[in-house]
Formats: structure tokens, sequence, C-alpha cells
């Protein structure tokens, strides 16, 4: 099993704005060591977290990078935008190629099944929001998003749930392992086409929710840019009269 390891430099305590946190889903075709295509790496939960810092909230972020140029470079772009990379696990790299599918998420070649990457968000960190993104059909994944979830909630946080994930991750999985993390969101944020990937629709999406959960479904496409989640992100986390 591959060892990771905690960057130095946690603080105590820490508040932010919106924590982001989870896998990253990449859609740039990447071979390891060189980067293919397009020149800015993006992600579905990078892209929301650029978008925050852009518009000045203070964005934690908590998620696994690989421990090698490409994800120290990546690490020092998000520092550099002003986040707190505190939360950020740097973990030796699980495969030697990333393929992209037709719908932009990514699939390592070599399986990492054996290897411990779950993100953790820092114990001494709260926000107003806490946006969960990155899905995997793989059980210990799920959970890592179910724990922050619940943690947050307690602390009386607001849970959003971005369902993004990889077609090829999805395809052939049971898709109701997803209920288990929807149940814990306040808001669910997809459109029909991330449900698509998952092999699920908004009906079950819907039973599998809490009661006052609300449900942000567009019927467009993907939400390039991460613009629609980081708009919905940023709404949430105005300080309430």
């Amino acid at each position: 099993m591959a060892t990771t390891a905690r960057l130095v430099g946690a603080r105590a305590r820490a508040s932010f704005d919106v924590i982001c946190a989870g896998e990253p889903i990449w859609k740039t075709l990447t071979l390891r060591g060189e980067r293919l295509a397009p020149c800015e790496p993006s992600a579905p939960l990078l892209e929301v977290a650029r978008a925050l810092a852009r518009n000045e909230l203070r964005v934690g972020l908590a998620t696994v990078f690989d421990d090698d140029r490409f994800g120290r470079a990546l690490l020092d772009e998000m520092a550099a935008m002003g986040m707190d990379v505190d939360g950020v696990t740097l973990a030796l790299p699980a495969s030697d190629l990333v393929v992209v599918d037709a719908t932009g998420g990514q699939l390592g070649v070599v399986s990492d099944r054996d290897t411990a990457r779950d993100f953790e968000v820092p114990a001494g960190w709260s926000s107003r929001v806490l946006l969960l993104s990155g899905l995997s059909p793989v059980t210990s994944k799920a959970a890592a998003l179910c724990k922050a979830a619940r943690r947050a909630r307690r602390e009386g946080t607001v849970v959003v749930l971005d369902v993004t994930g990889s077609l090829r991750q999805w395809a052939g999985a049971d898709p109701r392992i997803l209920s288990m993390v929807v149940r814990e969101a306040d808001v669910v944020r997809c459109s029909l086409l991330d449900l698509a990937v998952l092999g699920t629709d908004a009906a079950s999406v819907r039973r599998a929710m809490r009661r006052g959960a609300t449900l942000a479904l567009s019927e467009g496409a993907v939400d390039e840019g991460g613009q629609r989640t980081a708009a919905l992100c940023a709404e949430l986390a105005r300080p309430r009269r």
C-alpha cells in the first residue's frame, strides 16, 4: 500500500467561506511527467475552487494530488491563488497514464485499488459551505465523502454535493452506492448528463435525498468551468441576516 505525506503547516483553527473537498476527476489527457493538453489541468473540484478564489472568497482545499512534478506544480498554483492548501495530501502516484473518456472523466490505466488515497478535511477547519465533488463507486471513497458531510452538518455547515464522476469508473457499477452520499447533502447540484454518466436519474436522486434538501438540476451540458456550482456556493456562503 502506498504511503501518503500530509503537508506540514496545518493550523489549529481555520475558517473559510467554502471548503472544496473530494477527488479531482481530471478532464486533461496527461502522460505522467508531461502534460499533453490542455495547458491548465482541469477537474470539476478545482474549477469550482478557482472560480471561488477569483471572486475573493476564502477557500480551503482538501484533496489528494500525486507526489510528482505535476501534483506539486498544481499545489503551488492553488496556493498562489490564495487558497489554503493545508488540506491537500501528496500521495505516491497510483498510475502512469490518464485516459480521458467522452464525458471528460479520467481513469488510471494502472489500478489504484491497493493505494490509500482518500481525502480528509483537517479537524480544525470550519466553513459556511462544504462542497463535495468527485464521486466514485469505491465504497471507501464514498465513505470519506459521507464522513466529511456528517461532520460539517453537525457544525451547521451547508453541504453541497456536486454530482460528477467518470463514465469509465461508473460503467457497470451499482449506482445505488451514490445514495449513501446523496442523503448526506443539503444541496445536490447536477445536470442530466452527470446523472446519465453515473447510471441514474433525477427521480432516483430525489428519492435518496433527505427531507428538506434541494436538488439543483440543469438540463443542459455539464458545468463548464464550474461557474454554476461556484455561483451556488458563493450565494450560500453569504452571511445571513
